[in-house]
């Protein structure tokens, strides 16, 4: 049996929402995360974001996955700009981790491409920041280590807005087999109006689940 791939992704983001039923061409709100943009359609399960499946592709073949390095792409007019290299690659690893729990042991992710691995290609982008104002109380003393990336993060910026970005590819070829773009990727967002790195994590757990059940599925599992 044949799935074709609904997948993830939506590599991001809390922009102007997409209307219509196929969105590509004008390159309105395109970060340039994706080499090009196809003609994408509504994700059933999530207002606000949408994909792009390849007529015919399957899971069936792939029983690996190799995940990219996870991009965050701060948008040229945000306010602020400043999120530090640590801070950067703590959110990067909190975000890939996401992906590898939803998939790990049954779909093992490896380092190197190959036959039966899957691609995934993801980034964080139209980033919007602003600074966090702090008073002298409000700094880390000296010393003390701050382990989670949500944590990092929010210790010095506000989140305004992104966009989660995915491209799933088939890692021998690089053939594109789907994508993903959510301009809304923090659910509770929605309701209290501002946005977090914790909501955007819980989204690609959302997303990550999804996409395990269907190679659940296609692998008869």
């Amino acid at each position: 049996m044949k799935t074709r791939i609904g997948l993830i992704f939506s590599v991001l983001a809390v922009c102007a929402m997409l209307t219509g039923a196929a969105w590509a061409g004008s390159g309105a709100g395109h970060s340039g995360f994706l080499e090009d943009y196809p003609a994408f359609e509504p994700d059933k399960d999530r207002k606000g974001a949408m994909t792009y499946l390849k007529p015919g592709s399957d899971l069936k073949p792939y029983t690996k996955i190799l995940i990219d390095p996870i991009e965050i792409w701060v948008a040229p007019d945000s306010k602020y700009k400043g999120i530090e290299p640590d801070e950067m690659k703590a959110l990067a690893d909190a975000f890939r981790q996401a992906l590898v729990d939803a998939l790990e042991p049954d779909y093992p992710v490896v380092s190197k491409p190959g036959p039966g691995v899957l691609g995934i290609r993801m980034a964080i982008t139209n980033v919007h920041l602003t600074k966090r104002k702090r008073g002298l109380l409000g700094y880390t003393p000296v010393g003390l280590v701050v382990t989670t990336g949500m944590a990092m993060a929010g210790k010095n910026i506000n989140l305004h807005s992104a966009t989660i970005e995915v491209e799933v590819l088939d890692a021998q070829s690089n053939e594109r087999l789907g994508a993903l773009i959510d301009r809304q990727p923090d659910v509770e967002a929605k309701a209290k109006d501002k946005i977090s790195w914790e909501g955007i994590e819980s989204t690609l757990r959302f997303y990550a689940n999804r996409f395990r059940g269907r190679l659940d599925a296609e692998h008869g599992r």
